[in-house]
């Protein structure tokens, strides 16, 4: 991660080969990721259908045969793998409270904010930023009737 290779400098002239260590750890991954991302994108377009199923008539060519023998193995084996690997420099260890508090944090400005939000709505009509204007319906209604000059549409007039 890039904050363990910053944090291994001691010096700020040490910074760019610290950012340069950190690109060459980081391209390989990046490349296999792409190279995962394609593959599987044209596996699924190209490869895959319909999966057969014997209770209708649906997925009855050689892909959708494919797609139900297959299933199994991309489902327990390639997708975890390819998972495991994405996800291989998530942060790790405890976190403690922290998401505890996070959650806590976040939820009371969120109740804060939408109820200052509410009450002016109550007291005045409108939100934070002034009146509120016509609906894209209504503007656009409105602009169907506006009268033309010279063949060009003239502005309604504002609300």
């Amino acid at each position: 991660m890039l904050t363990q290779v910053l944090q291994s400098v001691n010096d700020t002239s040490a910074v760019p080969a610290a950012l340069q260590q950190f690109y060459r750890q980081r391209i390989g991954r990046t490349t296999v990721v792409q190279l995962m991302s394609r593959l599987a994108s044209d596996l699924i377009i190209n490869a895959f259908d319909t999966p057969w199923s014997p209770h209708d008539n649906k997925g009855t060519n050689w892909k959708s045969y494919l797609t139900f023998f297959w299933k199994p193995i991309l489902q327990y084996v390639i997708f975890p793998l390819q998972f495991a690997y994405l996800y291989s420099y998530h942060p790790t260890g405890s976190m403690g409270d922290l998401p505890l508090e996070l959650k806590k944090t976040w939820a009371n400005k969120h109740k804060q904010d939408s109820e200052v939000a509410f009450q002016d709505i109550r007291d005045h009509g409108r939100n934070l930023d002034g009146p509120v204007g016509p609906s894209f319906f209504a503007k656009a209604v409105d602009e169907k009737e506006a009268p033309t000059q010279g063949g060009v549409q003239q502005p309604a007039a504002a609300v």
